[in-house]
């Protein structure tokens, strides 16, 4: 019988909670933060300073008007045929939702970037006048699938809401 390789995944040291007042999320203690290289609303955090590609990110636009779940098929159709627009795409999932007055969009793909091909995870939440989209991307398709346990920490942990969180609120 061979020796199969056994997947190595990153070790938790512990995580971060991030509040901000339209999202919440963990993130593993020890990730850096980058900054935004414009002006828009949200943060980058990975696990390496000298990796930008490798990163969870959130970016939150107010985009001046309500969504209602009436507009979930125009979104939906602007959000998966940008990502078909990338070069080299391939999605791998699709989902589209309304959870309340919330509506969700989210795609797992891959894509070419410079010679280089990269693993994305995106959700973008519509929530009242805003449209916060969270985003794990591995420089590399390995980085990702490295990463994943995280970004899927990080993803699955994300909340967004009205205002500031309470450790008391998430009950």
């Amino acid at each position: 019988m061979g020796d199969k390789a056994q997947k190595q995944y990153p070790a938790i040291r512990g995580l971060t909670w991030h509040r901000h007042q339209y999202y919440s999320f963990f993130t593993p203690m020890d990730w850096h933060r980058f900054a935004w290289p414009d002006e828009r609303l949200g943060e980058i955090y990975g696990p390496d300073a000298d990796d930008p590609l490798t990163v969870f990110a959130v970016s939150v636009e107010d985009m001046g008007t309500r969504v209602s779940a009436d507009d979930l098929g125009a979104l939906a159709e602007g959000f998966f045929g940008t990502i078909e627009q990338l070069p080299g795409a391939q999605i791998e999932l699709r989902d589209q939702k309304v959870v309340g007055f919330q509506l969700e969009l989210e795609a797992k793909y891959t894509f070419v970037d410079q010679n280089v091909t990269r693993k994305c995870w995106v959700r973008v939440f519509y929530h009242m006048t805003r449209q916060v989209t969270m985003t794990a991307q591995g420089a590399t398709v390995d980085k990702y699938d490295y990463w994943l346990p995280m970004f899927f920490q990080a993803m699955m942990t994300a909340k967004v809401h009205s205002s500031k969180p309470t450790i008391s609120s998430l009950g």
